[in-house]
């Protein structure tokens, strides 16, 4: 699945927040995390694999806490040789090189046994590790397994003989009449030839590790499978996640919610209504008045598709979601905007985008946010309605917020948001609060509503309530 979501969109449905909660241990987990992988349709089996992966690490974490914590310990303690491996790849490595795979072999070796203590990691799909004991043989031949990199005397014999005369001469330098001055000349020599039998020796020990470099990948990789398994099932025991059912053409969500948005409600006092939903293929249309929390319904279900087709569990108390092939996010484009389009303009363009990738048996999630309100309102019901009669019958599942009567009319499925409740015109409101006291009484919950009926009429009231002119909403009212 390509991302067709840009960074700005991301953030502002809650992405960046959920990633930036994320704790790799090692780099390697971290560059995974970086560079999310978005499964496609055909790659139904991985992702499940993927699924299964921080299942068996939330198991592991319910049971086994300190085992996990132990394999943390080692994975944070890895560095990135990516530039080794390439070095070794294309020339020969240096001393430093050799110390950096020296420093991961040792601490692949001793994170194998603790992976293997994890209960379920046999199960696990990439996250397998491979014994290293052949390029350590290369690195580490006498097996000391300390954490360093040093070429023994033993490793030729013109090494034993240059380092044996080295040491006589530095020896010698403490003789009463020692000739110094020859001595160092002497030693400065057979350093160099030292130097130069070690590069010597770091060709050979490069050959021969050339040929281990896939058994030193294929571990690089298990340890960012592994790492980000774990990661992904400490959010998920953090936030409650649960493990989404995928497949299908219609996607089902129960009580999600939205860790950003419910953050900021919570140190203002409030809650986050969980937004519940069932989306066949086709167009299901969201009603509500402004202030009514459609845009937060929208961000809630496209962040929960985005995480459980990157393999995360989602925030949410039951979840049956599609793989989809592409997810579209059509709302004001700040970056058109920025570039000297409309924001309007901005809609238009990536709706052309997600209906060219629409097709060819690729099954997309389209959401749209206040489709075309930055036209006039005639022009823009119009466009609505016949946007929505066009999507009806394709191969997507749509959900469309808009405030345009007559919408829904050719749509598959209408949910509106509950509104506001309980609340009087007239009541009072501390000065400052009124804004508040609108929250407090807005149910931002959805419910499954008759197509055909009329759009939400509570403008007027939040006008009133928020303490509009009485004056002016009166000319409104006259019209």
């Amino acid at each position: 699945m390509r991302n067709e979501l840009t960074f700005e969109q991301g953030r502002d449905i809650g992405l960046k927040f959920v990633l930036d909660m994320l704790e790799p241990a090692s780099p390697y987990g971290a560059k995974l995390l970086k560079d999310l992988r978005f499964y496609k349709a055909s790659e139904k089996a991985e992702l499940d694999g993927e699924l299964d992966n921080v299942s068996v690490m939330l198991t592991a974490l319910e049971n086994e806490h300190d085992k996990v914590s132990a394999v943390r310990h080692t994975l944070s303690a890895m560095r990135d040789v990516s530039g080794t491996i390439k070095n070794c790849s294309d020339g020969v490595l240096t001393e430093i090189d050799l110390f950096e795979l020296t420093a991961l072999l040792l601490r692949l070796k001793e994170l194998i046994p603790l992976a293997e203590s994890l209960p379920g990691y046999e199960s696990m799909t990439g996250a397998r590790l491979e014994e290293v004991d052949a390029p350590l043989a290369v690195l580490d031949p006498e097996g000391n397994g300390r954490l360093r990199f040093f070429v023994e005397d033993t490793r030729t014999p013109q090494l034993m003989r240059l380092r044996l005369r080295k040491r006589e001469l530095e020896k010698s330098l403490y003789m009463p009449d020692a000739d110094k001055d020859l001595i160092l000349s002497e030693r400065m020599l057979v350093t160099s030839r030292e130097e130069q039998e070690l590069l010597s020796i770091y060709a050979v020990m490069t050959d021969s590790l050339r040929p281990m470099l896939p058994i030193l990948n294929r571990n690089i990789a298990a340890v960012g499978r592994l790492d980000v398994a774990i990661s992904k099932a400490l959010l998920a025991r953090r936030f409650s996640g649960t493990r989404p059912e995928t497949g299908g053409d219609s996607l089902l969500l129960e009580e999600a919610v939205n860790p950003e948005i419910a953050q900021t409600l919570k140190q203002d006092g409030r809650s986050f209504t969980p937004i519940t939903v069932d989306l066949p293929r086709g167009v299901t249309i969201l009603t509500g008045a402004n202030m009514g929390g459609k845009s937060v319904a929208i961000k809630t279900i496209a962040l929960n598709i985005v995480l459980a087709l990157t393999g995360f569990f989602v925030f949410a108390a039951k979840a049956k979601i599609p793989v989809f092939d592409h997810t579209e996010l059509i709302n004001r484009d700040f970056s058109s905007v920025s570039g000297g389009l409309s924001s309007f303009g901005g809609e238009i363009l990536r709706f052309n985008d997600a209906l060219k990738r629409l097709g060819g048996g690729d099954l997309s999630f389209i959401a749209m946010d206040e489709f075309a309100r930055g036209t006039n309102s005639e022009e823009g019901a119009a466009i609505v309605r016949g946007v929505v009669r066009y999507l009806n019958d394709s191969n997507a599942v749509t959900i469309l917020a808009t405030h345009y009567d007559g919408a829904a009319e050719f749509a598959s499925r209408r949910y509106q948001v509950r509104g506001l409740r309980s609340l009087e015109e007239n009541a009072p409101v501390k000065e400052g609060d009124a804004a508040a006291y609108v929250a407090e009484h807005m149910d931002y919950g959805l419910m499954r509503i008759d197509k055909n009926a009329d759009c939400p009429r509570e403008a007027l009231l939040i006008c009133r309530l928020l303490r509009m002119d009485e004056e002016l909403i009166g000319i409104i009212e006259e019209g």
